[in-house]
């Protein structure tokens, strides 16, 4: 049984304009893609395929069963599914509605139990020290950033003490080096207009959505702001993404990419040049 909750608690405080329009345009464009976000992501090809196998074991390997977990920016359930199917107690969080009946519909199939809420992370619709989890897999690159501070005030305000939050978003260092997408099919991330762009859609138009990457300081001195503790900042793809997937496609050549990215992906300096980061972060207890 799947739960929808759009009472969310009021914001005192009223955004700036230019916020509201960003998070306006969000919900617009995944209200608009919902039905076939699934057929856009991931990519194909063995360096989309090495990407999303590191995203999946980071994340699923850190949440167990029975702990309650808030997956924000949750879409159509990409990491909400594998959660609830381990046995955690999922609530999933996204601005879009039509994205949250994508993944109600996918829970149900699957005879799956998780809470879905329709609201804004950075005014979280929960208690304090909800959960032991807060995830948030790509979605913390649509926030427009005057609210970075608030996201991730609210998301140690709903921990509990020795809670972690687990993330991934695109890495800005790289993206001074390389401006291109590497992992493009059919979204593509424009570096330079900092734009997430949907093409090919079933309606033949193009849409956009403000995309904002981070950098390791950035992430460090978020969660330093509100006295949280870096404790795991892993590189996805600090090889691969510089490998052409003819390359990759060689199984030999991809086995050893991979045992080379295990362990350059937590090794300072390498991990701070992963394609994307994938970071762990704990409240402390007292």
């Amino acid at each position: 049984m799947t739960t929808y909750d759009q009472n969310l608690s009021a914001d005192t405080t009223a955004p700036p304009r230019e916020a509201a329009d960003v998070k306006d345009t969000v919900r617009s464009v995944y209200q608009r893609v919902a039905e076939e976000y699934d057929e856009r992501i991931p990519g194909a090809g063995p360096s989309d395929d090495m990407f999303t196998a590191a995203e999946r074991s980071f994340l699923l390997n850190k949440v167990k069963a029975g702990q309650q977990v808030l997956d924000m920016g949750c879409g159509t359930g990409r990491f909400t599914v594998p959660m609830a199917e381990r046995g955690a107690q999922v609530t999933g969080l996204d601005l879009s509605r039509a994205m949250l009946d994508v993944l109600g519909g996918k829970l149900a199939a699957r005879g799956l139990h998780a809470e879905l809420r329709e609201g804004d992370m950075a005014a979280l619709p929960f208690p304090d020290e909800s959960f032991d989890v807060v995830t948030s897999m790509l979605a913390l690159m649509h926030i427009p950033l005057q609210d970075r501070p608030k996201v991730f005030a609210e998301v140690r305000r709903v921990l509990r003490p020795g809670g972690r939050m687990l993330l991934g978003v695109k890495n800005s260092l790289i993206e001074r080096l390389f401006k291109a997408d590497r992992f493009a099919s059919v979204d593509v991330t424009d570096v330079t207009a900092k734009e997430l762009v949907f093409t090919r859609t079933r309606t033949g138009e193009e849409y956009t959505a403000p995309w904002y990457s981070f950098s390791p300081q950035d992430l460090n001195a978020l969660f330093a702001t509100e006295g949280m503790v870096v404790t795991q900042l892993r590189g996805n793809s600090p090889l691969a993404v510089w490998l052409a997937d003819e390359v990759l496609s060689d199984p030999a050549v991809a086995l050893a990419v991979q045992s080379f990215e295990r362990t350059l992906c937590d090794t300072p300096p390498f991990n701070h040049l992963g394609y994307h980061l994938l970071v762990e972060a704990v409240k402390p207890r007292h």
